[in-house]
């Protein structure tokens, strides 16, 4: 009996140390060389198109822009314009117009001025001056107007198509009052064209504005004449 429990005590020993050297993992080993690659096998069917089913590929990237191109040659030269007409002098847009007086008499004295059309008259400014002694020149109308010592006039002016009106009253009345021959000398007219283009007061008053603006007296004859660059 005792011999038999030693022999099942051994065999139990032999089995743990054999299960245990049985689980026990080695070292891994080097690997192997490589093997030689199989031969490629037979291609495909091709896959179905992605567009031809409704769902487009991504768009690729854009490529890299191309070399500037050579310039192209030179156009040929166009034909010369036609010469424009030459521009009229300076002060173009005012004149002078000088009418004697030296024979005229009477309280009304009408000058016939062919420059005052009802296009001048509507949207021009007309400035009229009579000349005295030669060398005098007063701006008309004028609330007193001297001939001489004590001898004054009132000058009334109306301007109509193509004519001139002066009117001589006394002073300070409605009374008309005649000149004699050779108390006047001339009529001076100055037309300013209106640089606006509206008609009427507004365009004269605009001319008459720039010239105050100016620093010109309009009823000095000498510094409108000057402003203008126009002959005494």
């Amino acid at each position: 009996m005792k011999t038999t429990t030693n022999f099942i005590k051994c065999a139990i020993l032999v089995f743990a140390i054999t299960v245990t050297s049985c689980s026990k993992e080695g070292d891994i080993g080097p690997q192997g060389e490589q093997g030689i690659q199989g031969e490629q096998g037979e291609q495909g069917p091709a896959g179905e198109d992605g567009e031809a089913l409704g769902v487009p590929g991504p768009q690729g990237e854009q490529g890299e822009q191309g070399e500037t191109g050579p310039a192209g040659e030179d156009g040929t030269d166009g034909t010369n314009g036609t010469n424009g007409e030459d521009g009229e002098d300076g002060n173009a847009n005012v004149a002078t117009y000088t009418y004697d007086l030296s024979s005229e008499s009477g309280a009304t004295i009408t000058v016939n001025a062919t420059a005052l059309s009802q296009e001048v008259i509507d949207n021009d400014l007309i400035l009229g001056y009579l000349l005295k002694n030669g060398n005098t020149y007063t701006p008309i109308p004028a609330p007193i107007y001297a001939f001489g010592l004590g001898d004054n006039s009132d000058i009334a002016v109306e301007i109509s198509l193509n004519r001139y009106w002066m009117f001589f009253y006394e002073v300070g009345t409605e009374n008309l009052k005649s000149v004699t021959a050779g108390q006047l000398d001339e009529l001076k007219l100055i037309v300013i064209e209106s640089s606006s283009t509206t008609s009427g007061k507004s365009s004269k008053a605009n001319t008459l504005s720039n010239l105050k603006s100016a620093g010109v007296d309009t009823n000095d004859y000498y510094a409108v004449m000057d402003y203008y660059g126009l002959a005494y």
